[in-house]
């Protein structure tokens, strides 16, 4: 069916656009059918010529907002509403927008369900979880494996973690977890690397937080992130013992280097900082 659809449109995947179009009916089914969408407010971020959206539809939403920067796309999916291609089509509004510049305005919960170029993964994931006056409920992002595994490796399991900057920007606004494997064959074009379905699920645990505090101070403890933590909280002008007493109030050990420890840690941490230096 996707094919079919490719070569009825004479589909060319644009590079410029990091374009790289999920071509399998099972796991675009598996991505539909992976949380009820009847009656919700659903965003879709990179619809294309309407593979998923045709699957969303049938889930019958209130709303399926469709944004999509490709002008040839939009003409494809307009062209597809008009043919009577999509049921339930009144639910749908497309919006020819920079996600980037796109602000919902929903006063309900909403999901966004994203296929992005792999590129501004970083960009998309803090606009919705930062930018926003109120982010989305859940998240469904079909992004670079490489990337998710990094996302989830920060969210501890079994007493293990190993966060980054990215991992935990994540972990303070939400829960991620693998949903779908996607071989790179599954795409048209095939890109170079393989791709995962991740799932992000809102969470207010960390709140208690000012994000700005959060983020300056998780940049300075990750500028050398295979360095002791202690070491590198120096170099951003913190004093050294100043440093190891919040350490030993806190038992963390001297030689803990900024991966190894778990978002609760790093909030109370930084919540400890803050209030020695205030």
């Amino acid at each position: 069916m996707t094919l079919d659809l490719i070569k009825k449109y004479t589909i060319k995947a644009k590079k410029s656009l990091g374009q790289n179009f999920l071509i399998n009916d099972d796991i675009l089914q598996s991505i539909a059918d992976t949380f009820e969408i009847q009656g919700k407010n659903i965003i879709e971020v990179g619809p294309g010529y309407g593979a998923l959206t045709e699957k969303l539809l049938e889930k019958n939403p209130l709303k399926l907002t469709l944004i999509e920067l490709d002008r040839e796309m939009v003409e494809i999916l307009q062209n597809r509403i008009n043919s009577g291609d999509f049921k339930n089509s009144e639910k749908i509004c497309i919006k020819n927008i920079d996600v980037l510049k796109y602000f919902p305005e929903f006063k309900e919960d909403y999901f966004v369900i994203a296929n992005i170029p792999y590129y501004i993964t970083s960009p998309i994931l803090r606009h919705f979880l930062y930018d926003l006056e109120k982010s989305p409920e859940k998240m469904l992002i079909l992004m670079q494996k490489d990337v998710g595994d990094k996302i989830i490796l920060g969210q501890e399991k079994n007493g293990k973690v190993k966060s980054s900057v990215l991992s935990l920007f994540v972990a303070k606004k939400c829960t991620a977890r693998e949903i779908i494997f996607v071989g790179k064959q599954n795409f048209f074009p095939s890109p170079k690397v393989e791709s995962s379905v991740i799932l992000f699920e809102r969470h207010n645990d960390f709140d208690f937080l000012d994000d700005k505090i959060f983020f300056d101070f998780i940049k300075k403890a990750f500028v050398e992130p295979r360095k002791k933590l202690i070491n590198n909280l120096s170099k951003a002008g913190f004093d050294k013992d100043f440093v190891k007493n919040i350490f030993k109030q806190k038992n963390i050990d001297e030689n803990i280097r900024p991966e190894d420890l778990n978002i609760s840690s790093w909030c109370s941490l930084i919540l400890d900082f803050n209030k020695n230096l205030t």
